[in-house]
């Protein structure tokens, strides 16, 4: 099996950059995304193994595209996992109320980020990387 392929959607191109960085540096193949309204149309052409979505974003909050994504079958498939600085509290219960699959808090260990995707991509239906 090829390497992963993971969706970062987040509004900020720092973040963005920096695990995008992290993630190529591990082994996946990353694409990045600042808006989470094209997630349908990038995951359609794409087709990842895990979506990392954040929370925080002006035109959709990623709640919100959570539950947009339920109306489509395609993205049933692939599991999206929240991706925010949000306290732990706050990111259990917006994975309980949502279809996300988890989540992973931002933050400046690199080790600890790559860890718990890979942990994501393992448990994941697609069978893992």
């Amino acid at each position: 099996m090829g390497k992963a392929k993971i969706l970062v959607i987040d509004d900020d191109g720092k973040a963005l950059g920096v695990a995008k960085r992290q993630l190529e540096a591990a082994g996946y193949d990353v694409i990045t995304e600042e808006s989470a309204l094209k997630l349908p149309m990038i995951v359609q052409r794409e087709k990842p193994d895990l979506v990392l979505l954040d929370v925080e974003m002006p035109a959709l909050r990623g709640e919100h595209v959570l539950e947009l994504s339920a109306m489509f079958d395609f993205l049933r498939t692939v599991p999206i996992v929240l991706h925010s600085g949000k306290s732990e509290e706050e990111l259990q219960a917006l994975v309980a109320k949502s279809n996300a699959r988890g989540y992973i808090r931002k933050t400046a260990n690199p080790l600890s980020f790559v860890d718990q995707v890979d942990r994501f991509l393992l448990d994941s239906p697609r069978g893992g990387a």
